[in-house]
């Protein structure tokens, strides 16, 4: 993770969960997208990661966070 952080869809897409900025937006807008359990809603918010933290993307897809 970078120090400022990342687009949440500029996350999901680097990391391979998604095959597109459009499939990542159409998720997070769906709610289906949740970090430590908590939906993400807004297709501009930035993540930022302090302590180690789960991303998840629908039922199967998983990525651990860990601080810079």
């Amino acid at each position: 993770m970078p120090e400022g952080g990342l687009k949440i869809t500029e996350l999901l897409y680097r990391a391979g969960l998604v095959s597109s900025k459009a499939e990542a937006r159409r998720l997070v807008r769906q709610g289906a997208v949740r970090l430590n359990n908590e939906p993400i809603r807004d297709i501009e918010n930035n993540i930022t990661v302090e302590t180690e933290s789960i991303l998840k993307v629908g039922k199967r897809r998983f990525l651990k966070l860990l601080p810079p």
